[in-house]
């Protein structure tokens, strides 16, 4: 079972990744169009557009991993209050909650995703982005927090730490 807890934490972290490099070419898209804007008076047509591709992106891929090191925000007011063993039994039934809608919702999304390709619907922007693309990006990022849900649910009922360490205490990204 430790090889496809790694194995998950590797999809996550590796997703992360991709969504740290799409902040950093939402951020150069912005500044390219605030300077654009300014100093030359033109805008880039596909700048609206992708900027929110990429953001939502951004959130999509980053949700495994941020799981997956205990970065999401998390209500604890009842669990405070309670034994540990009930606050662990409470924590796997809110993940085993939170892995059934996601599981839910990503399958809608591949399945909506589907039939914007079958009927090749583009975006309203003047680019005219084929939208099964973007979709695509995000069913794979519901996809990756379905599988962290998993991978936390597992770590829940075995007794194991939630969270796991994004850096190693020799310093050395895993």
């Amino acid at each position: 079972m430790t090889v496809i807890l790694k194995g998950i934490d590797r999809i996550c972290g590796f997703a992360a990744g991709v969504a740290a490099v799409l902040l950093g070419a939402l951020f150069v898209l912005g500044i390219t169009e605030i300077i654009l804007r300014s100093a030359f008076a033109i805008s880039l047509p596909f700048s609206a557009e992708y900027s929110g591709y990429f953001l939502v992106l951004v959130l999509f891929l980053g949700s495994g991993w941020t799981l997956s090191t205990g970065g999401h925000i998390r209500v604890t007011l009842l669990s405070e209050h309670v034994s540990p063993k009930v606050s662990r039994v409470l924590d796997g039934v809110s993940t085993m909650i939170a892995l059934v809608v996601s599981t839910i919702l990503t399958g809608a999304l591949i399945n909506y995703t589907f039939g914007t390709w079958t009927r090749g619907t583009l975006s309203y922007y003047s680019s005219e982005t084929p939208l099964a693309y973007p979709q695509a990006l995000l069913s794979i990022g519901l996809v990756v927090l379905s599988l962290s849900l998993f991978a936390r649910l597992i770590r829940v009922i075995s007794g194991a730490s939630t969270t796991i360490d994004s850096v190693p205490h020799d310093g050395e990204i895993s």
